[in-house]
């Protein structure tokens, strides 16, 4: 059973990093994107493997077409998919997403292909779900209007990026 059959196609790939701007820079350097919209100290409250847990992250986003690179940055050591990682050292691909407008239905499918809900996170206006299965992290987005409007805005700016300033900061 393949995952892209069940959910469609992949809408973003996201990378752990000790250093966003390092990072950020790099994947400018060699693949040409930008700009990144960072948002830094981001809070979010989940539910890791069935306990409650805070989770603080910085992100940087950018678009290349259609595809979302998200980098991520772990601030804590709480229960999160990124915890294990950053006490290894691990940096670099972690996870895939699928986005859905039906995220029972597409649990459920996940389930049936052997994946377990590890981590579910709300937070600015969309649920979260990563799934774990054997070696392999994806997450699962239902994304609200609200969200979806920021992700498009998020885009324009890539899509009429002029190679200035290469990290923008946002708040939350």
């Amino acid at each position: 059973m393949q995952l892209e059959n069940l959910f469609g196609p992949i809408t973003q790939i996201g990378y752990l990093t000790d250093d966003i701007e390092t990072t950020a820079g790099f994947w400018t350097q060699t693949s040409g994107i930008g700009p990144w919209t960072r948002m830094s100290g981001v809070s979010m409250a989940a539910t890791m493997d069935g306990q409650p847990s805070d989770i603080n992250i910085d992100v940087a986003i950018t678009y290349k077409g259609d595809v979302q690179i998200e980098l991520i940055q772990p601030l804590c050591d709480s229960p999160s998919p990124y915890q294990a990682y950053k006490e290894a050292g691990l940096w670099g691909l972690h996870h895939v997403q699928f986005t859905t407008k039906n995220m029972d239905a597409s649990v459920e499918l996940a389930k049936s292909a052997g994946l377990e809900v590890a981590c579910t996170i709300s937070q600015g206006g969309g649920v979260y779900n990563y799934l774990r299965g054997p070696g392999v992290w994806f997450e699962m987005i239902e994304a609200s209007k609200d969200l979806e409007m920021f992700f498009g805005m998020i885009k324009s700016a890539c899509d009429d990026w002029d190679g200035n300033e290469l990290i923008r900061d946002i708040t939350l």
